[in-house]
């Protein structure tokens, strides 16, 4: 896969921007606050339909406008796919997705014409918080490597939200029914999330021993929710609501299910949250990512786009270059700060972001 353009207009700082970059690897050099993280951002945005930084679509239109808009378009084996995405300052306006130049009906539409892995210094939050970090790099690779999977997770997702209002509510008679459509939703997730997991696993720890160069410590992930060893996880998960019914009265939401799913990390068996130094958690975020960069090319039969921001600077030179030997055979865009972060990535063009605006170095 490769990025042909990118167009932003009124997305973050930038008025109207456009980049064509080359194979391999383009480096985004700039000062902290320059602007190098948000176009990371917009393809990011035109792969998944949201920020990997917020949460707040607002917060990615350029002060004083009513609306942003980025588009991207890669070329693909089976041909060029164009996507884009239209953000509104109205809250009550929602954002509008393009596909191919057509009004997409659905955000899962977007998914899969253009995916990328994206590496950044929050990584670590993968490692050290908690369980929805995990989650969350999790769904968020299996929507691009899945349609069904995002339209799975948007089924379990909007049936939780109405089982948990009836509890909140305090309208317990219909739970049963909402038990039985919640417990369908659940199967699918649970389903695509372990084979993911058992997939991820073996490569993760491969990368792990490539980068960190130790081979006294073996690093895995493995699936630990509630239904991870189920035969019959739409059944199982009926039993599991049933039996924390009492609960989820007393507590007003529901308590079983893979929306409380845990990935565990362990370090030569050990929690690596508890017992890893940071070099150790860094190596481990950065195994991940790499997994999962494996397992969209898998699918796909090409690389996904690669993201890199301000990554090199936070390794040492041996793990910069055994990183920088992984992913040379995909397009990728690298920022930094200093033009010494990216001694041996050889890139094929250097950029300098100033002012809201990009000038060949």
């Amino acid at each position: 896969m490769r990025m042909t353009g990118l167009r932003l207009r009124d997305f973050r700082g930038y008025h109207q921007v456009m980049l064509s970059p080359p194979e391999g690897v383009t480096v985004l050099v700039g000062e902290n606050g320059a602007g190098k993280t948000n176009l990371l951002e917009a393809v990011h945005l035109c792969c998944v339909g949201r920020s990997h930084r917020t949460a707040n679509d607002k917060e990615m239109i350029r002060k004083g406008q009513d609306t942003a808009a980025v588009q991207l378009t890669v070329e693909r084996r089976d041909g060029v796919h164009e996507v884009g995405v239209r953000l509104f300052e109205n809250a009550r306006r929602r954002k509008i997705v393009f596909v191919n130049g057509k009004t997409a009906p659905r955000m899962g539409e977007l998914m899969g014409h253009a995916t990328c892995v994206i590496f950044s210094p929050e990584d670590l939050a993968l490692v050290k918080e908690g369980p929805q970090a995990r989650r969350r790099f999790l769904d968020m690779l299996l929507s691009q490597h899945q349609k069904a999977y995002f339209y799975a997770l948007q089924t379990y997702m909007s049936a939780l939200k109405q089982r948990n209002a009836l509890l909140k509510q305090g309208d317990f008679r219909q739970l049963p029914t909402w038990d039985e459509q919640l417990a369908i939703a659940a199967a699918p997730v649970v389903r695509l999330r372990r084979e993911a997991c058992q997939r991820l696993e073996q490569r993760t720890q491969v990368h792990y021993l490539y980068i960190g160069g130790r081979e006294d410590e073996r690093f895995s992930m493995r699936y630990a929710g509630a239904l991870a060893d189920s035969a019959d996880p739409a059944e199982d998960m009926l039993r599991g609501l049933i039996a924390c019914r009492d609960e989820d009265q007393r507590r007003l939401t529901t308590c079983f299910g893979p929306h409380r799913d845990e990935i565990e990390l362990t370090l030569s068996g050990e929690p690596i949250r508890a017992f890893g130094s940071q070099g150790q958690m860094r190596t481990a975020a950065l195994s991940m990512k790499l997994a999962a960069f494996d397992l969209l090319e898998a699918a796909q039969g090409e690389p996904p786009l690669l993201l890199l921001d301000d990554v090199l600077s936070e390794l040492d030179p041996d793990r910069r270059r055994r990183l920088i030997a992984r992913i040379g055979r995909a397009q990728a865009l690298l920022t930094c700060t200093d033009q010494a972060d990216f001694i041996g990535a050889r890139p094929a063009c250097v950029l300098r972001v100033a002012n809201g605006e990009i000038t060949q170095m």
